[in-house]
Formats: structure tokens, C-alpha cells, sequence
């Protein structure tokens, strides 16, 4: 019984509070200015705590938000950067295959010889690096035993197998080269022989010829299917006694082999 009349007692003041709160807001006729202004000016602490409050929630929110399109944005950029960056290699990539397939076209044995410019598609790793595969073949023109040549006419192998639209080409370093050849300097003649992939030797060459090192040696016109003044090397060391009936000479090669990406095949070496 107490508890229902104390529940009575508090609706009804909840009901009188809400009727004079409605009347202070309303304010008919402006009967209740002055509470009302009085009432507000009471709260205004309050409204001033949770309209600074509510502020600040949003300038949270709008920090989280602008954090989160930060992030994305900051992801797009780094994702367009790496794709730019992939492209401007590769693109820099084709301007040098471009650059040095531009430089090898204007050799001077162009004027010479009729080329065909190939692409090396192919190594050897098993037998000392003696042959790369080209993307040109039969289809092209090109048959086996025709010299290969890079930039400045230098003398890189000869086509040794040939398929429809490949060939495989064997370096002069390969054991079973042998070529003409004779000094510039001295002239002194004979042959360049394959040092099992490693390197080159120059052989046969008579006690009555002078050999010098750093002369440079050229194939030379006793060769029936290579062409006269490719260049081959250059003498490095020389290796004689004076018992010997011939003279013998290591010889270094003008370019790394196993770096070129391009070559050239002398499709008209027997109408020279």
C-alpha cells in the first residue's frame, strides 16, 4: 500500500514537472519569460558541456574518417607508383635493346654484307657456354655454316644447327673452331683455335713471323666461308721456345659473349 501511493506521489510530480516545463517553453503570451530566461540561463552550462561534447565526437568521427581515407588514398598512390615505376623499367628496358641494336646496325661491314639482325632467345649451361640459340632461322634465310658477327664486325661464332624460325650458333671459343687469321700489325698468320669455351689460342704460327702483344688479330682471307677482317681478339701473352717449330698466343676477346642480347648473321660471306 505505501509503495502504491509513493509510485502515485512520483508520477505525479513527473507529470506537473513535464506540464511546467512545457508551459516555460511554450511561453503563451509570455507569461513565463522570466523563468524561462531563468531556466535557460541555468542550463546553459550544461547545454555549452554537451554541445562542446558533441563537437568533439564529431571531429573525431570526421579524424577517424579522414584517417581511413588517408590510408586508402596513400595505398592507391603507392600501388600507381610501384605500376609506374614497373613500367618505366621496362620501358627503359626496350630504349636500350632499342640503343643497341641502333648501334650494331651501323657497323661499317652493313655496307658489306647483308644481315639479319636476331634476338639471342637461348644459352648454353652445361657445356662451358659454347652456343646460344637466335629467333632467326631457316624461314629467314639463313643456313648452316654462316658467320656471326656483333657491333664493329666483331666475330662471334657460326650458325651450326638451323630449324624453321631458330638457330643455334656456336662461339668461335668452342673446341672445335679453327679460323684463319693473321696480326694486324706484323701480319703474321695462323690459326685461332677454341680453348674448350674458355678462351682462344692462337697456334701455328711460324718462328719467322713476329707476334706482339696487344696486336689484333682478324680472320683472314684464306677462310672459304668466313669473311676477311673480322676482328677476333687481341694477343694477350705469347708462348714460344726456341726449339719449337711454331709459335703459340693466348689471345683475349673484345666482348663478353655471354652478355650480348643481340647478334647478326652474314647471309652473303661466299659473294664476297
Amino acid at each position: 500500500m505505501p509503495t502504491k501511493f509513493t509510485s502515485k506521489k512520483i508520477f505525479k510530480v513527473i507529470m506537473v514537472c513535464l506540464i511546467a516545463t512545457l508551459l516555460i517553453f511554450w511561453n503563451p503570451n509570455n507569461f513565463f519569460g522570466g523563468v524561462r530566461n531563468f531556466f535557460i540561463g541555468a542550463t546553459l552550462p550544461v547545454q555549452k558541456f554537451f554541445s562542446t561534447s558533441a563537437e568533439k565526437v564529431y571531429s573525431f568521427g570526421e579524424a577517424i574518417s579522414s584517417i581511413g581515407k588517408i590510408k586508402k588514398e596513400n595505398k592507391s598512390l603507392i600501388e600507381e607508383n610501384l605500376r609506374l615505376k614497373a613500367q618505366n623499367v621496362k620501358f627503359e628496358d626496350v630504349l636500350k635493346e632499342n640503343e643497341n641494336l641502333r648501334n650494331q646496325l651501323n657497323i661499317l661491314s652493313r655496307k658489306e654484307f647483308n644481315l639479319e639482325s636476331a634476338r639471342i632467345i637461348g644459352k648454353d649451361i652445361y657445356n662451358n657456354n659454347s652456343w646460344i640459340l637466335i629467333d632467326k632461322g631457316r624461314k629467314n634465310g639463313l643456313e648452316k655454316g654462316m658467320t656471326v658477327i656483333v657491333a664493329d664486325g666483331i666475330l662471334v661464332g657460326k650458325v651450326e644447327e638451323i630449324f624453321d624460325s631458330t638457330a643455334k650458333v656456336v662461339f668461335i671459343t668452342e673446341k672445335s673452331m679453327n679460323i684463319n687469321v693473321e696480326t694486324v700489325e706484323t701480319g703474321a698468320v695462323g690459326i685461332v683455335k677454341g680453348d674448350y669455351g674458355l678462351g682462344l689460342i692462337m697456334d701455328l704460327v711460324l718462328q719467322t713471323d713476329v707476334l706482339k702483344v696487344g696486336d689484333k688479330i682478324i680472320t683472314s682471307d684464306i677462310s672459304q666461308d668466313i669473311p676477311r677482317g673480322l676482328l677476333v681478339g687481341e694477343i694477350k701473352e705469347i708462348s714460344s721456345a726456341g726449339n719449337d717449330l711454331f709459335q703459340r698466343a693466348v689471345v683475349s676477346l673484345p666482348v663478353d659473349f655471354f652478355k650480348l642480347r643481340f647478334v647478326f648473321v652474314i647471309k652473303n660471306a661466299n659473294n664476297q
